[in-house]
């Protein structure tokens, strides 16, 4: 018999609670027809992204009767069509409003960072539907189960695509929430990258650094604001789950794992457990990253992630991101939690920056500074001034590993509109005049032009911050141009009056 659990105050804080509010909304497609795991799936899945479709609910997966163990669910936090609605799958996942913006999912974010951390709370299992099924050991076959082929270049099936890796160090002093991928490699092993600079790897050294394996588990459908939080680059030694708790305003509740100490939300749909090796590996991959590409043939060896253990709820979900072109959960997930935390990390440096965005077509490559203008006068600096300190405060700082490419615009611009951004780059910003490189700081070697570039594995790749504004707009209140567009030069009354007469003029209408 199922569990059930105390109703969830939001999406955010339960992923059935999510998918329930999904169907509520019309946007989840539950897809009964029988669909093969071998690559059908994952297409859906991809056209799904394209097309801004209803997030698909598969429920016939071939070859799951049995020990297929899941459903999946497609594009969790993919973008909708809906009109005003685009970021509907996000706003939930911090228990805002469908129509929230970018604007002001940043803003919740940005708050949060201000407020104390919630700290977990400790449960029984009994009371944890993740522990209502059970395997180990022998009995646990992950070929068996059907985990989907992405790409017909892919290196094997990633079971891992969005689920949260937990570790944490040897002393107990700091657990951490990540997502990396993970592929299957036989009966109970998953295989997949641990990057030294990301955090998992600093804490995997530690570990390697003792002469142990690292104690792990992976957990798939766990509550939304946790998925998220897990994909932001929040300073080392901070523990999510304190910040999740203070995002969604109620302490996460947390169980024990079967085969070691670590604890899981109790509500995840499906947690895998045991260790990584500090000692063994295997080829992995390719596979289609964020940035949208694939280079076939390109395995490498990585650790092992041994799984003696597997819990799970009734009739589980599988969250499943399949990761290519814009836009998916990497540009969703990553480079919206990226955004909020440079803008932290710029308004912490007493930089006069509103709002920064990762738009989601530049595939988390590209971010975004909207600089007050009235605060910049005050400051009375200049352009190579002003550009050579937000680089070296955002380059140098935890998400500027990642990020290789900078703009900066006025609040004139709406960095969440990339044809605004398109046109204060084409027309403001002067080739060579108006760009400064920094070649100090490394990048993130998954960026497909560091490994495949002009200048392959020779240091580090410049980084670039691009200023798309004018030197006047360092100096002048009152700027020296106007814009030609419905904004712009027509009077406010003006604008309110086509507004409001717009399905009248017979726009609008099917």
């Amino acid at each position: 018999m199922e569990v059930t659990p105390a109703k969830a105050v939001s999406a955010a804080q339960d992923f059935r609670q999510f998918v329930k509010e999904l169907e509520d909304e019309n946007d989840l497609n539950v897809i009964t027809k029988e669909v093969d795991p071998h690559l059908e799936l994952a297409a859906i899945t991809r056209r799904v992204y394209e097309m801004e479709e209803r997030a698909p609910l598969f429920e016939n997966i071939k070859g799951r009767k049995g020990s297929g163990l899941f459903r999946i669910l497609g594009a969790p936090v993919g973008l909708s069509r809906n009109p005003g609605r685009r970021f509907r799958r996000i706003a939930k996942s911090f228990g805002l409003p469908s129509t929230a913006t970018g604007e002001e999912i940043i803003s919740i974010l940005n708050a949060c960072k201000k407020k104390p951390p919630l700290p977990p709370i400790h449960v029984s299992p009994d009371k944890a539907p993740v522990k209502q099924y059970k395997l180990f050991g022998d009995d646990i076959d992950m070929n068996a189960l059907s985990v989907p082929l992405h790409h017909d270049a892919d290196g094997g099936k990633f079971l891992q695509t969005f689920g949260m890796h937990i570790v944490k160090t040897p002393d107990g002093r700091w657990v951490n929430w990540s997502i990396t991928r993970g592929m299957v490699h036989d009966k109970r092993s998953l295989v997949g990258p641990v990057i030294p600079k990301q955090d998992i790897g600093v804490i995997w050294q530690m570990w390697k650094d003792k002469g142990q394996d690292m104690p792990w588990a992976l957990c798939f459908g766990v509550p939304p604001a946790a998925i998220m939080v897990s994909g932001m680059p929040i300073p080392k030694w901070t523990d999510e789950a304190g910040f999740v708790g203070a995002l969604s305003g109620k302490p996460v509740e947390l169980v024990k794992c079967e085969t070691n100490d670590i604890y899981v939300p109790v509500n995840a749909e499906i947690v895998l457990e045991r260790v990584v090796s500090t000692t063994e590996v295997a080829p992995e991959g390719p596979m289609a990253e964020y940035h949208g590409m694939i280079y076939p043939g390109e395995a490498k060896n990585k650790p092992l992630f041994k799984v003696n253990a597997i819990t799970h709820r009734y009739d589980p979900i599988l969250p499943l991101c399949v990761a290519g072109r814009a836009t998916e959960e990497n540009q969703t997930v990553w480079g919206i939690m990226q955004a909020a935390e440079v803008l932290n990390i710029c308004q912490a440096a007493n930089l006069p920056i509103k709002l920064v965005w990762c738009p989601f077509e530049s595939h988390c490559l590209w971010f975004v500074l909207q600089v007050d203008r009235e605060k910049l006068r005050a400051l009375n600096t200049n352009i190579p001034d002003f550009s050579n300190r937000i680089g070296h405060t955002v380059f140098g700082s935890k998400p500027g590993w990642y990020i290789p490419k900078l703009f900066l615009v006025g609040d004139d611009i709406d960095p969440t509109d990339l044809r605004d951004v398109i046109w204060a780059e084409a027309t403001r910003c002067q080739p060579s005049t108006n760009e400064f490189f920094f070649e100090e700081y490394g990048n993130i070697p998954l960026i497909p032009y560091v490994g495949h570039g002009l200048r392959p594995g020779r240091g580090n790749h410049p980084k670039v911050v691009r200023c798309c504004m004018f030197p006047s707009e360092f100096v002048d209140r009152e700027l020296s141009w106007k814009e030609g567009s419905f904004r712009g030069p027509y009077p406010v009354e003006i604008q309110e009056k086509v507004i409001d007469n717009w399905s009248a003029y017979g726009f609008g209408q099917e």
